[in-house]
């Protein structure tokens, strides 16, 4: 049997937190669909710990919202099925 320590408890919970939270650019839906991020946000890839910078949102008209990120050196187009791995800072 295993002993959980405190350090051990704390990452489970924030594993399980994260893996909650999404970064859905949008609330709502049809015509009432609205942005709720913008340009300039923070966000953390949090498997590797990258930090980007959101650069613009992609509506469709057909599909879901594409997040355009920013880090020195990369692009990078995040999918909805992808918001998921993201964290706002």
């Amino acid at each position: 049997m295993r002993v959980l320590k405190y350090k051990d408890i704390s990452l489970m919970r924030e594993k399980i937190i994260t893996q909650n939270e999404s970064i859905n650019p949008v609330i709502g839906t049809g015509e009432n669909r609205k942005v709720v991020v913008k340009q300039g946000l923070k966000i953390r890839h949090i498997p590797s710990g990258l930090v980007y910078t959101i650069t613009d949102v992609m509506m469709p008209d057909e599909g879901d919202p594409v997040i355009i990120c920013h880090r020195p050196g990369k692009d990078l187009a995040i999918h909805s099925k992808d918001f998921n791995e993201y964290e706002r800072l």
